[in-house]
């Protein structure tokens, strides 16, 4: 049985830095798509797989027979960010005994499709296979590594899941590629870095020592005693010795295979996938989470100051913590013992051992993918309940909009659907609660997509900009981007979820920070609202495709560099007293029932000369009015606090 399916292209993993004229600094050496959700991986074909319960995975095998069943998924292609010239590739599925998980790839170059390349086959037995010797003019397999003899600018994936006769339908979780430039030079400074949010953090990993295993395994068994630490760390019992006969690439007679290390934890239960890192302020983000990661690191005699190993050709280690001073706290399994293994390490020589010598090589696990994820162009609108399209009314059950780029945080699933919490929207669940927590509601699981949190280099400032070079044709105000390069005439070409890029004009966007401020700013955020006058009004929207009025006053000051909170009631208590005498432009006009004054519904922009601008529901639209018009009575009569004609009425700022 064949289908056509819309799957989920997820990405992750960059940190290029943005001069002034829009060039990066520190460009990204490599890309990871990590796929896991059903919702729009390009074009790819199924025989033999289903559907799954998001809880189990993304795809099932087909039925439960007497015979065994043989599954394939094979992407449609993939564009790849830049030129590569290497490929990793592995893949994570519920894998009973008999069963067995294979991954190919192929790349595209000058001389079109490659034949499919061959990363080997693995099961639980212990039967785990890499192809020897696959050479061919394209490229080469070195065990768990795609070498080109040219750069690739596309790539797809196949996938066959094996399931034994008789075995109930075997889910397939996760599935991921890595692509690198090796030509690009190592950028030292972007890649030690330490940003403004960075904190100290350490995980409790396990510590045990390869050295005290049999003396026959113990100096080659640095990965699975490292897997072994990461499993343990999640409550899956796993020791270096019952880890290492799992992983073994029998073709090779080595433990240390990258896509069989993930394949296997996944088949143990955890969403597990390979990865290259550009900065230790990635790194960051995935310890931040929760997620330890297994380094790859190559070094010379000296380099790694304190380490056991006085150089090595390839050791694995667990990465699990930063200091207070920005050095990495690691379990070296490479210790003479368990207490010494866990080791802090200076951050330039690990990063030179890391990211210069093996271009940030590592394994992530977790339990969940519930972080590090943010939403597809144009937007997604959360509701608060899954939709049932043929009976509900979707704009009664609307709660808000989540643009691209803005982080979200999975919290369950149900059906094709996810709830999330919008992390970057703060409100009140209740007006006598203290302290601000993310909108919760439900999105589409098709409008989801896995991406590291990322700085962003500017703000789309138009209701809607053009967006060249992809799927999608506009991006909506508001959205942030990390910009990877300038095109010609003053294109900027900007990074997009699902592993895509666009190219928007620099007219559009606004550089962050934003460098503006006093009467030019408010004059700015006023000329921001007004883009919107004439629309017609949308309960929950925050895009260029719709405004409420909390939506219409937080994009007016988002395009200029202030996030507010999204409700009304919010952005009150964001704001601070003034008397309508003093009110300029941009200050923010407030309105409650009288009969319920602590209960904000209402939020409007000054414009000046006693007017203001407001997306409401009198009208259905965005307007700008006289302040009489719109209460009955002149502006310089008014009072803070006043009730005029059944509506409470206060004057406020956010400008300093």
């Amino acid at each position: 049985m064949r289908k056509r399916i819309l799957l989920l292209s997820v990405l992750t993993l960059m940190t290029a830095q943005i001069k002034a004229r829009g060039k990066p600094a520190g460009a990204m050496r490599s890309y990871t798509l990590v796929h896991f959700l059903p919702g729009d991986f390009q074009n790819a074909d199924t025989e033999n797989f289903e559907a799954a319960d998001l809880s189990e995975g993304v795809f099932q095998t087909v039925g439960r027979g007497s015979k065994p069943v043989s599954a394939v998924l094979t992407s449609g292609p993939l564009k790849a960010l830049f030129p590569f010239d290497q490929l990793l590739l592995t893949a994570n599925a519920a894998l009973g005994p008999g069963d067995e998980l294979a991954c190919q790839a192929q790349v595209h170059t000058g001389s079109g499709w490659s034949p499919w390349f061959d990363f080997g086959s693995f099961n639980l037995a212990g039967g785990a296979a890499s192809v020897r010797g696959r050479e061919n003019p394209f490229g080469r397999m070195e065990i768990d590594t795609l070498i080109l003899k040219s750069r690739a600018q596309y790539l797809r994936y196949r996938i066959k899941l094996s399931a034994r006769a008789g075995s109930a339908p075997r889910a397939l979780r996760l599935v991921s590629a890595v692509y690198t430039d090796t030509s690009l030079p190592y950028d030292e400074a972007a890649a030690v870095k330490r940003t403004a949010g960075f904190k100290p953090v350490k995980l409790a990993v396990p510590q045990y020592s390869q050295m005290l295993e049999q003396v026959n395994y113990s100096r080659d068994i640095c990965s699975p005693t490292s897997l072994a630490m990461a499993l343990n760390y999640f409550g899956l019992k796993s020791s270096p010795l019952e880890t290492a006969a799992g992983v073994l690439d029998n073709t090779e007679k080595i433990y240390g295979n990258w896509s069989f290390n993930t394949r296997y934890a996944g088949a143990k239960g955890l969403y597990a996938w390979l990865t290259r890192l550009n900065s230790m302020d990635e790194a960051q983000k995935y310890l931040s989470a929760g997620i330890p990661l297994i380094a790859s690191l190559t070094f010379g005699p000296g380099a790694l100051k304190r380490s056991p190993l006085k150089k090595t050709a390839g050791h694995l280690m667990v990465v699990k913590g930063f200091d207070a001073r920005g050095n990495i706290i690691v379990n070296d399994p490479g210790a003479p013992d368990s207490k010494t293994v866990q080791r802090v390490y200076n951050r330039k020589e690990f990063a030179r051992a890391w990211f210069k010598n093996k271009y940030g090589t590592a394994y992530a696990l977790t339990p969940a993918v519930n972080d590090f994820l943010t939403v597809r162009p144009p937007f997604a609108e959360m509701f608060s309940m899954p939709v049932n399209s043929g009976k509900d009314d979707r704009e009664k059950l609307i709660e808000t909009q989540v643009l691209p780029g803005e982080r979200i945080k999975l919290i369950e699933t149900s059906g094709g659907w996810l709830k999330i919490e919008a992390l970057e929207q703060p409100h009140k669940e209740r007006p006598d609660a203290k302290v601000l927590t993310p909108y919760s509601g439900w999105i589409e699981a098709e409008n989801a997509v896995f991406s590291l949190p990322y700085e962003p280099d500017a703000v789309i400032k138009e209701k809607k900009a053009g967006l060249e070079d992809a799927a999608q044709g506009e991006l909506s105000m508001g959205v942030k981007i990390k910009i990877l390069g300038r095109e010609k005439n003053s294109g900027l070409k900007c990074l997009l979820p699902g592993g895509e890029s666009g190219v928007v004009s620099e007219k559009d966007v606004n550089y962050l920070p934003v460098k503006s401020t006093g009467d030019d700013l408010r004059k700015k955020i006023t000329e921001t609202a007004r883009k919107f006058l004439g629309d017609k009004y949308y309960w929950g929207g925050r895009s260029g495709f719709g405004i409420d009025c909390s939506g219409l006053i937080g994009l007016a000051y988002r395009v200029r560099g202030t996030d507010l909170p999204r409700n009304a009631s919010d952005q009150f208590a964001a704001s601070s007293s003034s008397a309508p005498g003093n009110l300029k432009p941009a200050d923010l006009v407030f309105s409650a029932e009288a009969d319920n004054p602590k209960n904000i519904n209402h939020v409007m922009l000054y414009s000046g000369n006693g007017k203001i601008i407001e997306a409401t529901r009198d009208t259905d639209s965005a307007r700008e009015v006289s302040f009489k018009e719109k209460f009955g009575l002149a502006f310089e009569k008014a009072k803070n606090g006043q009730v005029i004609n059944g509506k409470k009425v206060y004057f406020r700022r956010i400008i300093k």
